[in-house]
């Protein structure tokens, strides 16, 4: 039952660490749909936005990152049990 419950506990885990992922995702959409209005209105110029969505990226990525290393170390510390 132990493996089991660890196989039930990590299945959940990469569930959430994916529906995260997926919020992460919505949230960089969202913030370059307001960047596109923002120049489309000229309150920003075309350069601005595009330095603006590679930082919204690289955040992105930083973070998608983070949570596929806490999905990993979760991992290994149910596998080690």
């Amino acid at each position: 039952t132990t493996a089991v419950q660890a196989t039930s506990k990590l299945d959940q885990i990469k569930k959430n660490g994916e529906e995260t992922k997926i919020a992460l995702r919505n949230i960089r959409r969202d913030s370059n749909d307001q960047l596109k209005k923002m120049e489309k209105d000229k309150q920003i110029s075309q350069d601005d936005e595009k330095t603006a969505q590679e930082n919204i990226q690289k955040v992105t990525d930083l973070h998608t990152n983070l949570v596929d290393e806490l999905i990993a170390t979760k991992e290994e510390e149910l596998l080690t049990l």
